[in-house]
């Protein structure tokens, strides 16, 4: 029975408090004009509702309420600006991926598109020579290639070089272009 009169005395506390200062609560709101950051004056008025609520249930001893709620009206306004812009830095980030998940798949088609280009040049080269290039397109060694194929080191270098070098004529003969890094 205690607890029910506790709490409807804590209701019309709140009530009174809500009846009292809703016009000096609603003032502090629109002072912010919060329509130009996409704010909603009734989530904040809401907001501070809830922090009152919360400020009876406590029982704290307030002596100047005026000021006490300009405090709540304040840090709600600060709370409710914050959370925009975080939704703004997710929504930011999340658009940066997007586009960086587009620009990926470009590049991925380009590259597979060349891969292919030159896959087919270097299947237009002769057996041995493409064997060997193949192998190095790999990222294998002349070293490691020449043991592979049981070859000297100056056989699978010499066949290496020469494939190479008409590797880039059949590229140049499809009119693909590059540039060599040195």
């Amino acid at each position: 029975m205690w607890m029910m009169d506790s709490e409807r005395i804590k209701e019309r506390e709140f009530e009174d408090l809500l009846g009292r200062f809703a016009n000096f609560i609603r003032i502090h709101i629109h002072k912010y004009n919060l329509y130009k950051y996409g704010l909603d004056p009734d989530d904040v008025s809401q907001d501070v509702r809830i922090k009152i609520w919360k400020l009876l249930d406590s029982e704290k001893n307030i002596t100047n309420y005026p000021s006490y709620i300009k405090k709540i009206v304040n840090s709600s306004v600060i709370d409710q600006l914050r959370k925009i812009r975080r939704e703004e830095g997710i929504f930011s980030h999340e658009r940066q991926v997007a586009e960086n998940e587009v620009v990926h798949s470009i590049e991925m088609a380009r590259f597979r598109s060349l891969e292919e280009t030159v896959g087919k040049a270097v299947d237009k080269l002769i057996e041995s020579r493409r064997q060997v290039v193949k192998l190095y397109l790999l990222n294998l060694s002349i070293p490691e290639i020449s043991s592979y194929l049981n070859w000297s080191t100056d056989k699978t270098r010499n066949l290496l070089y020469r494939g190479l070098s008409d590797l880039k004529k059949n590229l140049k003969n499809m009119d693909i272009h590059y540039e060599s890094q040195r």
